[in-house]
């Protein structure tokens, strides 16, 4: 009798156990809330604007003015070194609409986190670069940079 109810009870341990898919498991382990989602977004958004000034005013203006420059530069280093933090994890469409993490982040995590840390890197490097004096090098890897952004969009991110 007890051996019965014994193996019962591991039935329907094991159903329970297989019925819960992996990512469900993992959301709700791990319980991010819509407040970091949404400072994920507002981190990025804020970035996108910062970084399209900065491009603009020293790619397409060839502006010399460091110092206006730096402002951009210093904020966006600032910025990205949320990101790392922001992206611990996962956050799925179906649990947070308003999330634009592609489920390829957390399926190919290692490659996201090498693409961000090269993200993160370059913009360190521009806002050296700045700081020299060297704009033309940093117009370089601005442009550079930019690249890597879309590839890491096409690839990570809903539109």
């Amino acid at each position: 009798m007890l051996l019965n109810r014994l193996r019962l009870i591991a039935c329907l341990f094991l159903v329970v156990w297989f019925s819960a898919s992996p990512a469900e498991t993992d959301l709700l382990d791990e319980g991010i809330s819509a407040e970091e989602v949404n400072l994920r977004i507002d981190t990025f958004d804020e970035m996108d604007q910062l970084f399209k000034a900065l491009r603009f005013k020293i790619v397409n203006q060839r502006s010399t003015n460091r110092e206006a420059a730096l402002i951009y530069s210093n904020q966006l280093v600032t910025l990205s070194y949320r990101l790392p933090d922001l992206f611990d994890l996962p956050s799925s469409r179906e649990q947070f609409p308003q999330s634009r993490s592609r489920p390829e982040i957390w399926t190919r995590k290692a490659r996201f986190d090498h693409l961000l840390e090269g993200f993160v890197i370059n913009l360190e490097k521009i806002d050296d670069e700045i700081k020299d004096g060297d704009l033309t090098k940093a117009g370089r890897l601005i442009d550079e940079t930019a690249k890597g952004c879309r590839r890491c969009h096409n690839g990570y991110r809903y539109r």
